[in-house]
């Protein structure tokens, strides 16, 4: 029986994408174990045994209606297709490894200095990026529609990741950042924060300089970067 059970995330995210064919995304849709296994092309067994380990997993909900079952997406399952279908559409769209953004710099709340002062995500920074961020955050407002969809789009996609940690106060979660060249010359990154107080009309740069001095910027300048995606 475990031969048939999904060997790879490849396998995971096909059957998700089959159960979103068949109507199973937001909402419940009867889908036979039949159904699925011909739309997939396995046995009736083996794609109920797909079933059975997408709801281990959290990805799908399953509920007795009727004669039969139904099925959708939980959360969890939306997000994998989402991330999935964000990334093949900025590869098959823009066919390179890097997107482009220009923004107007604005004054924020502080909040990206105290947190990347941390010593917790400071020495990951380093690490990670091979510099340690100047104590503090530039921030952008895109106005583009074109460049909040990508803004939107990063938050899809994988990203170098900063772990969390614990201090004695409290903990703090992962940080996924992308590298970036500000302006065209200068290092830095650019942050993909989920719990943050800016929506996908902002982006988030840190960078070892000082940006605003380096650059002469002020409020309501713009500002272009660069991210790369690999």
């Amino acid at each position: 029986m475990g031969k048939h059970r999904p060997k790879s995330n490849a396998e995971r995210l096909t059957t998700l994408l089959h159960l979103v064919r068949l109507g199973a995304s937001a909402s419940f849709a009867g889908i036979s174990t039949k159904k699925l296994g011909d739309s997939i092309e396995l046995s009736q067994q083996a794609a109920s045994l797909r079933l059975i380990e997408l709801q281990k997993a959290g990805l799908i909900e399953r509920a007795h209606s009727g004669r039969g079952l139904v099925v959708r997406l939980t959360d969890s399952g939306l997000k994998v297709v989402e991330t999935f279908l964000a990334e093949a559409s900025l590869r098959l769209e823009r066919g390179k490894d890097e997107l482009n953004f220009k923004g107007t710099l604005f004054t924020g709340l502080n909040e990206g200095r105290y947190y990347i002062s941390l010593k917790g995500y400071s020495k990951s920074f380093v690490r990670a990026l091979e510099f340690e961020p100047f104590p503090g955050t530039l921030n952008l407002r895109l106005t583009n529609e074109a460049m909040i969809e990508q803004r939107r789009t990063l938050g899809h996609m994988d990203g170098i990741n900063i772990p969390g940690f614990s201090d004695e106060k409290r903990s703090y979660g992962p940080v996924k950042v992308f590298k970036a060249k500000i302006e065209g010359r200068h290092p830095g990154a650019v942050l993909a924060i989920e719990r943050t107080h800016y929506d996908n009309t902002v982006l988030e740069v840190i960078s070892p300089l000082n940006l605003r001095k380096a650059l002469k910027l002020q409020d309501g300048d713009e500002c272009s970067v660069t991210v790369f995606l690999e």
